[in-house]
């Protein structure tokens, strides 16, 4: 993780897709955006030493189950 350089990115971001806009009522045609925010699943990757980040959003509650709330 990081290339081992000892940095993390805490704030993801990328492009809301065109569906998100049609299901609130815009057109996807005329609209574009970003999204973003504080990524906490990737301080506790590093808190739990997690391989993975994908782990975090399969829904596996034998993976999830695992971590205090």
């Amino acid at each position: 993780m990081c290339k081992k350089t000892g940095w993390i990115e805490l704030g993801g971001c990328g492009m809301v897709h065109p569906a998100v806009f049609e299901a609130v009522g815009y057109d996807a045609e005329r609209y574009t955006g970003f999204a973003w925010g504080i990524g906490i699943e990737r301080v506790a990757i590093l808190r739990y030493q997690v391989e993975d980040i994908r782990l975090f959003y399969e829904n596996d509650l034998r993976f999830l189950e695992q971590f205090p709330y």
